[in-house]
């Protein structure tokens, strides 16, 4: 269990540093739209703010996390899914509504708050689960349209499911070690256990699960299938 502490420099500085990953992504994903590149916007916003789990170790306290990142990021893509207003006529309103399921940013960030919320005492299983539904769901979109030639279940591809699996299985392992030596160092005041299999194996599992459930679940709701499970999954297996 960490110790409560107040906001310190590092919250403040992790803050700004997820608001810079957001605002980079968002700034990709919109000139690339701009330039009519053909490229999965979307899926650049899916991916890009992703990058976040390199700098959410670094909060104090969860209620940090929540109330200044989950939490207002959560409220602009709801207010982005209605209709006619400042938010949903922008070219943000544009990408959550019209590039996609319209519902799958503001859940993507629902499970975010999720994890914040009930997996703070194992903060490596909900890394791990985050990054099954940013680079694992985003990369198996990305070349599954790009690559896809197999189908299989709800017209998702075999290439783009490997994809998910591999795309999963490497981040969690880069994230499992990551943090179990920032753990080491001093770096990370968490209190996640150890897993009860090897580190290779764990990010097997959650690879595994990631696929499946990509495949069979509906398109709306993986961004909230995906992480909760593969995160709850790792809570089993001891992380």
């Amino acid at each position: 269990m960490r110790k409560p502490r107040i906001v310190n420099s590092q919250d403040v500085i992790g803050l700004l540093l997820v608001y810079m990953i957001i605002a980079v992504s968002l700034a990709v994903a919109l000139a690339m739209e701009r330039r009519g590149s053909g490229g999965d916007v979307r899926k650049v916003v899916h991916i890009g703010v992703g990058f976040f789990v390199f700098v959410w170790w670094m909060f104090s306290e969860n209620w940090i996390m929540f109330v200044f990142f989950a939490l207002p990021f959560a409220i602009v893509l709801f207010v982005a899914m209605l209709r006619d207003n400042a938010v949903s006529n922008s070219a943000l309103g544009d990408i959550a509504n019209n590039k996609g399921h319209r519902t799958g940013l503001f859940l993507y960030v629902v499970s975010i708050g999720i994890l914040i919320v009930f997996f703070w005492d194992h903060w490596t299983a909900a890394t791990v689960g985050v990054v099954a539904m940013t680079w694992g769901d985003g990369f198996g979109s990305v070349i599954g349209k790009r690559f896809g030639r197999h189908r299989i279940l709800n017209g998702k591809s075999l290439e783009g499911s490997l994809a998910v699996f591999a795309a999963t299985a490497v981040m969690a392992a880069v994230i499992i070690l990551l943090y179990g030596w920032l753990a080491a160092s001093g770096y990370y005041p968490a209190g996640d256990g150890t897993a009860v299999v090897p580190f290779w194996a764990a990010s097997v599992v959650a690879g595994l699960l990631a696929m499946v459930l990509e495949a069979v679940c509906p398109g709306q709701y993986d961004n909230l299938v995906i992480p909760l499970a593969v995160a709850g999954a790792m809570v089993l297996l001891g992380l």
